[in-house]
């Protein structure tokens, strides 16, 4: 019995000193799934500008706040350069985003959308707000629109809400990376025509070219990792074009990069929980991958200096940089 019971003490001691190292491993195979899937979204998103012209908007945004007609986005339209245009020839143009129809490609999953360290991966649910009421399949990654300006309230380009800014300032174009909002034709679907604050939403510039990356394409970061497990309704979507729910910028605040939302919401900070609906972050340790301009995929620690990161998250902005 003494001999049965130094064995299982032994075994347990084995299995407690293995545990760690499987879990590592487990998380190093899950991470490195994540960073091919980004790169293949960084090929993808290579492509669509090689066939087209231009890269797809990041998402198109044909109103003000709250319900405003929404219709394709970043994630849809490289669909066909992911070997799915069977999926991608499912959505219509000429219907709103939130279409039974075009719902429809919305609640499908993506596998190529979800990092296997998320745990929302093949899990649908309603967002938490904008004009959808139906269930969407959650995703794991999100066009960089831009900086955040932080002087204004609302400052972000995954969306176009003026009637929200303080009066007189404006989005600085400046602050735009290369999938942001935009309200100009684009695939058949023609430019808006809503005017707010003296400002039309087309004017704001339609689909970007790589040329546009006057800061450097491998200073400029393109696509990265979002989730929440504490508010799981402002997770990300990946088909979902409404705000920043496939969408995010980068802030000056540190609890915009690296934590969940109700935790960045319970953060003191400026305009709210505003930021944090448009934060980043991820399932992983330490940080979160990104999809840079030129195709590469880069680890960024959650200890970056942020006003490198935030540079990084504009395209012309005239301050290149480069995070370690």
């Amino acid at each position: 019995m003494i001999e049965l019971l130094v064995v299982i003490a032994i075994i347990a001691v084995l299995i407690g000193l293995l545990l760690p190292a499987v879990q590592k491993v487990r998380e190093a195979a899950a991470r490195m799934q994540c960073q091919n899937n980004l790169k293949q979204i960084g090929l993808a998103l290579h492509g669509h500008h090689d066939a087209v012209g231009t890269l797809p908007p990041g998402g198109m945004y044909h109103g003000t706040c709250c319900t405003p007609p929404t219709y394709t986005n970043w994630a849809i339209e490289i669909l066909p350069h992911m070997e799915q245009d069977a999926l991608y020839k499912q959505y219509r143009q000429n219907e709103t985003n939130v279409s039974t129809n075009n719902n429809l490609v919305g609640r499908t999953r993506v596998k190529t959308y979800e990092c296997g360290s998320d745990q929302l991966v093949g899990r649908l649910e309603v967002p938490a707000s904008g004009p959808s009421t139906a269930q969407w399949m959650h995703g794991s990654y999100r066009a960089v629109s831009g900086k955040a300006n932080m002087a204004v309230g609302y400052g972000a380009w995954d969306s176009f809400e003026p009637q929200l800014w303080p009066a007189p300032t404006r989005m600085d174009p400046t602050f735009r990376s290369l999938l942001h909002a935009t309200s100009a034709t684009y695939n058949g679907i023609p430019a808006a025509n809503v005017t707010a604050s003296g400002q039309n939403i087309s004017a704001l510039g339609g689909p970007e070219k790589f040329s546009a990356a006057t800061d450097g394409l491998s200073n400029t970061l393109m696509v990265g990792e979002y989730t929440s497990t504490t508010v799981t309704t402002r997770a990300t979507f990946w088909a979902y074009t409404y705000a920043s729910y496939n969408q995010s910028s980068v802030g000056a605040e540190s609890r915009l990069f690296g934590m969940d939302y109700a935790k960045c919401a319970a953060a003191p900070g400026l305009y709210g929980d505003q930021m944090c609906k448009r934060a980043f972050n991820s399932a992983h340790t330490n940080g979160a991958n990104f999809t840079l301009g030129d195709g590469s995929v880069r680890f960024i620690s959650y200890n970056v200096a942020l006003n490198l990161l935030q540079n990084m998250a504009t395209m012309a902005g005239g301050e290149p940089a480069v995070v370690p």
